[in-house]
């Protein structure tokens, strides 16, 4: 399934589109069907209207050949009509009767005669009197004569002299019409219908008896081109007009038919919606599935690179450390052969004084290298701080490079860890170092960038641009990515280390980033964005001064030789000292010895931790100083903020002396504070 998930959602992705496409093709083909059928609709009407009209003109002109026979000169014999009319009756079959009415409208003459009691004025007078004034001939309405049958009059003038003296008149059954309209070859389930002049039904397809009634009777309106037939059904309709007549010919088609590609059109959509919507889902939920897959498998790789930086990282630290408890080991065993010999125990001690030192300094790397927070940022001012460590910066490059260390003196403060720059500047020049084998020069320069002009988005406010650049080898584009993974490396030597990926670390912790840029056989530059100090500037004076030591303190540590090792460290510099060895036996102490003025607690105990301790006491005791002490705390490296002074271990006495004079600097003075008594009544 893991293996076709990719295939699947590359097949999705080509599909889903295609299937969209098909779709709106689809739709569109099928309303293009719509749109045949009306089109059909349309033609077949006019077509139905150009055959009738071209019948009933044939009529016209049939009739008007004989309105100018000599036959029917004025006056006009009985007899002579009656001939003429037998002839034509037989020659054109669907005349009913031939009829020659004055201009009053009264029949005169008629073939088949009219019976004694039949009315002798012509009915469809609108149709008479068009003929009488527009002198051309014209088609009557549809009406029911004296025998109950429905019919229509073909009328001609006759004229003589110029004028108009009768009208000719050949009444028509509306059988010849539907005649028509069953011949031209409409579907089965269509319908036709001709209408007159006063909307009166001539004829229709199917439908006889409703010949000469109102055409709403047989169909009534029920939307725009659509209508309601007498036996309920509904059609989609098309009208054309005969020219040069009143007459209108309507074709319908079963609005079912008409509809059914709309229809077919909406479910068409309806069905692609929905499937592509669930191709879209689950290719959707199988990109999560894989998204969370990759990014498993990115962690488990992350992690496999963890325990593996880890595995180097212990055995190097291993080796290390094994280096120093040898020292430790040999001095140990040096001064119990020989406690006199004076100069031989004060070289062992230098030795193990040396290797505190650097064991300090491994655990600093390890710890800078692991740090996730700015925990212990302080205000610093570059200029002072470089000349400070600038020895220490030196020792780490060699004989043979030049340091050029470049401060403006309006630089701005920065507000990092100062243990963690030290180490980071220390890891840049001795990268710098490794690249300039042979001599060459290194510099250390500094820049202020406003927010406005920062060109990274993964930093925010003023920065400080603090730049280590050499005159080395460079470094290879392809390699300039990769420079800051844990333990990579390009030196000659093979060796592998952490130098980068501490200088990565503290600038990311610190609110910061790092940037390289290298051109090969011209050196390489290190720029570290790091953070302005909102402080303000520390004066010359304040830095030293007197301090003012309290005279009773408690040590509280669950470890006894650390416990000893800093009472020990503080005989003689303070003249009363209590220890604990937990949180709740460090409450006891001070319930029972009010007067102590300072705590100095380790972090990491079990039960009540140091900060709990010191949260807890400065509810309890409020003006009572607090130092935290630890070699390492989660807590801290969380970025959890702490308001008490935190020594490192190990650390010195000096140190310890320094954090007591913070802590009792840093504690609200409640020397004139009354505290009332709340359980007392008044």
């Amino acid at each position: 399934m893991i293996k076709a998930r990719p295939a699947f959602l590359l097949l999705s992705a080509a599909l889903i589109p295609l299937l969209v496409l098909s779709s709106l093709m689809g739709w569109f083909i099928i309303r293009e069907r719509q749109a045949e059928i009306d089109a059909d609709v349309r033609d077949r009407a006019s077509l139905l209207a150009s055959s009738l009209q071209r019948e009933l003109h044939t009529q016209i002109q049939l009739l008007s050949l004989v309105a100018e026979s000599p036959r029917l000169d004025l006056p006009v014999s009985r007899t002579s009509f009656a001939v003429t009319a037998s002839r034509l009756k037989d020659q054109v079959p669907v005349w009913e009767q031939v009829r020659v009415s004055n201009e009053a409208g009264e029949v005169v003459l008629s073939f088949p005669p009219l019976a004694a009691s039949a009315p002798r004025k012509v009915i469809d007078q609108e149709s008479h009197d068009r003929v009488l004034h527009s002198g051309s001939g014209t088609i009557g309405n549809v009406i029911v004569g004296a025998g109950g049958k429905p019919a229509f009059a073909v009328r001609v003038p006759i004229t003589r002299g110029g004028r108009t003296r009768a009208v000719l008149s050949a009444v028509i059954r509306p059988e010849m019409v539907t005649q028509i309209l069953q011949r031209s070859g409409l579907p089965e389930n269509w319908s036709a219908w001709v209408t007159d002049n006063q909307d009166r039904l001539v004829s229709a397809t199917g439908d006889p008896g409703f010949e000469s009634r109102l055409a709403a009777e047989y169909a009534k309106p029920a939307g725009p081109n659509r209508v309601e037939l007498h036996d309920g059904r509904h059609l989609y309709m098309s009208e054309a007009a005969l020219v040069g007549t009143p007459w209108r010919v309507n074709v319908g088609v079963p609005s079912a038919d008409y509809d059914l590609p709309a229809r077919q059109a909406t479910l068409l959509l309806l069905v692609a919606s929905i499937v592509i919507v669930a191709m879209c889902a689950i290719a959707a939920w199988l990109l999560y599935r894989e998204i969370r897959t990759r990014t498993s498998e990115r962690e488990s790789l992350a992690n496999w690179q963890r325990m593996d930086a880890l595995g180097k990282l212990t055995g190097q630290a291993a080796h290390d450390f094994n280096n120093l408890l040898m020292v430790f080991q040999s001095g140990v065993e040096g001064i119990e052969r020989k406690r006199d010999d004076e100069q031989r125990v004060t070289r062992l001690l230098g030795n193990m004084r040396e290797g505190i030192a650097r064991g300090k300094g491994i655990t600093q790397r390890l710890l800078s290298f692991a740090k996730r927070s700015n925990q212990g940022a302080e205000h610093i001012e570059l200029d002072r701080k470089l000349a400070e460590i600038e020895p220490l910066l030196k020792q780490a490059l060699d004989d043979t490079i030049v340091l050029e260390i470049k401060i403006p003196y309006d630089i701005w403060a920065i507000n990092v860890d100062p243990v963690g720059l030290e180490i980071a500047l220390i890891n840049l020049l001795t990268n710098a170092r490794e690249a300039t084998k042979g001599g060459g020069e290194v510099s250390i320069s500094a820049r202020n960038i406003p927010e406005s002009a920062l060109e990274d988005s993964r930093v925010q406010g003023p920065m400080v641009a603090l730049t280590v650049s050499d005159s080395g080898a460079g470094i290879d584009a392809k390699d300039l990515d990769r420079i800051f993974e844990p333990f990579y490396s390009k030196n000659g030597n093979g060796r592998a280390g952490l130098g980068l990926t501490q200088v990565h670390g503290f600038a990311t912790a610190c609110g910061g980033v790092v940037r390289a840029a290298s051109l090969p056989g011209r050196g390489s530059a290190f720029t570290l964005l790091l953070p302005k100090s909102t402080a303000p500037l520390l004066s010359e004076k304040g830095r030293d001064g007197p301090h003012d030591l309290p005279t009773r303190i408690l040590l509280v540590d669950d470890t006894p030789p650390s416990l000893e090792s800093a009472r020990l460290a503080l005989e003689g510099v303070v003249p009363t000292i209590f220890t604990a060895r937990n949180g709740a036996e460090a409450l006891e102490i001070i319930r029972r010895e009010p007067a102590v003025q300072v705590v100095v607690s380790d972090i990491m105990m079990p039960g009540i931790s140091g900060i709990e301790l010191a949260e807890q006491l400065a509810r309890t005791h409020p003006g009572l100083p607090v130092i935290l002490m630890t070699g390492y705390s989660d807590k801290l490296e969380a970025g959890k903020a702490i308001s008490r002074p935190v020594l490192t271990k190990p650390f010195k006495a000096d140190d310890l002396v320094d954090a007591l004079a913070a802590a009792k600097s840093s504690a609200p003075d409640l020397t004139n504070v009354v505290r009332l008594d709340v359980s007392t009544k008044t």
